[in-house]
């Protein structure tokens, strides 16, 4: 009578075989997960751009307090302030009809997001709600990792 049995050898062959595949899962999952963060910064990128048009809209005024038409070069680092008229007002905001949005918080990498009036891209100054991305590093840092979306479009 013969025993059938599986040799160390074809053990660490599965072993091996496993391995490698829970790496690439595991590869997966993280550039996934990198993904859904700049997809979800991204989107509440476009809600408060909606929310700083429609303050520009009602009070003449944008997050920095200056005049639509002339957006000025004062950033915003904390859009949650009153004094940056989207959840609350300060005086600067005349024929304020607020809130414009629900919550601002953080970015997903626990960063405030900011409003910069003159944020240099190829050179050119635009207007711009943006994160600091997943380096975090901003205020006047402009790096390839920023997300943004142009207001002055």
């Amino acid at each position: 009578m013969k025993k059938s049995a599986f040799t160390l050898i074809e053990i660490m062959i599965v072993v091996a075989i496993i391995g490698l595949l829970a790496g690439l899962s595991s590869l997966a999952l993280r550039k996934g997960q990198k993904t859904a963060k700049i997809n979800e910064a991204t989107t509440r990128l476009q809600m408060m751009s909606a929310a700083i048009l429609q303050l520009a809209w009602d009070t003449g005024r944008l997050p920095n307090g200056q005049l639509r038409t002339k957006a000025g070069s004062t950033e915003v680092w904390d859009l949650t302030r009153a004094s940056a008229g989207l959840l609350s007002a300060s005086s600067t905001y005349t024929e304020w009809k607020g809130p414009y949005i629900d919550e601002i918080g953080n970015d997903p990498w626990g960063n405030p997001y900011f409003f910069d009036p003159d944020y240099l891209i190829k050179g050119v100054n635009h207007i711009v709600v943006g994160s600091f991305g997943p380096n975090g590093q901003g205020q006047n840092l402009y790096d390839s990792d920023d997300i943004y979306v142009l207001l002055d479009d």
